[in-house]
């Protein structure tokens, strides 16, 4: 079974800038996919029981924000919930914790509960440090993947889907990490940590000419041989564009596409990544 990446449209030349990017941060699952709903508060209280309300939809607790999610959906400092299809009695839900947020940058984590979907007590909870600190190149958003990621007889993972977005017109940028998690009674653990799934980047005059990278890559479970949890393997696909303009003026586009394949095998408590697939620092 595969899983689509994010797919990256860049702004070769006809193509409008603007329109590379929105491209370039949407993630693999649909923004409509929170179902916080109207039990958003009510999560809260019940995982920070410290938590104080200081405005409406705004949450502190130790000197952190906790927004609850708005009708546009488009705040990636929005908590965000969704019911894990594998296990419906269940939803999962991404708590950004923010200690700072300015025009300059932001700092804050992620931490991902999983709650009882009727009573919305809490089952297990994981901390994930500095995953919404930012500067130049931001978070755009968050999303959860609720693909059936079969690692192990028994043993679905669900994913967390992370973009960042460059705010340079002339240097445009933009790529999506992915992590997935077990949860194992009470227990919630990363089993793969921070592949980036789509990328895009390049250089032009914000006309025509220049050059663009756009690197996409699906994954797959391949059943191993030696070990009971299947093998990740990771499809990819790199394509290059260089735009000039003609003698008339058209802007004229020449790709050049490469395809290549990873196997990622569980060692122990998880997949190792290679460096040259996970995400920027």
């Amino acid at each position: 079974m595969k899983f689509p990446a994010t797919n990256f449209a860049r702004p070769f030349g006809l193509m409008t800038l603007a329109a590379g990017i929105l491209a370039l941060s949407a993630p693999v699952v649909l923004a409509s996919q929170n179902e916080c709903g109207t039990s958003g508060a009510d999560i809260i209280r019940k995982a920070y029981p410290a938590a104080k309300s200081t405005s409406e939809g705004i949450f502190e607790v130790g000197g952190e924000t906790i927004k609850l999610p708005m009708d546009s959906g488009d705040d990636p400092h929005s908590m965000i919930c969704r019911i894990w299809p594998a296990r419906p009695e269940l939803t999962l839900v991404a708590v950004p914790l923010m200690r700072e947020q300015s025009d300059d940058g932001n700092e804050g984590d992620i931490e991902l509960l999983v709650v009882d979907s009727d009573r919305l007590d809490l089952k297990a909870r994981l901390r994930l440090p500095k995953l919404m600190s930012d500067d130049a190149v931001f978070v755009s958003s968050v999303a959860f993947d609720t693909a059936r990621y079969h690692l192990a007889p028994g043993k679905t993972a669900f994913g967390l889907r992370l973009s960042l977005q460059g705010s340079s017109r002339p240097n445009p940028f933009g790529e999506t990490a992915l992590w997935l998690f077990l949860l194992d009674g009470d227990a919630l653990s990363p089993v793969l940590d921070n592949i980036v799934v789509a990328e895009g980047q390049g250089e032009w005059d914000t006309n025509c000419a220049g050059e663009f990278h756009d690197t996409a890559r699906t994954l797959s479970m391949s059943p191993s041989a030696q070990k009971a949890f299947a093998d990740i393997v990771v499809s990819e696909k790199k394509t290059t564009a260089i735009s000039t303009p003609d003698k008339d003026g058209e802007c004229i586009d020449k790709k050049q596409t490469t395809a290549g394949e990873y196997r990622l095998r569980y060692e122990g408590a998880a997949y190792r990544v290679p460096k040259e697939l996970q995400r920027m620092e």
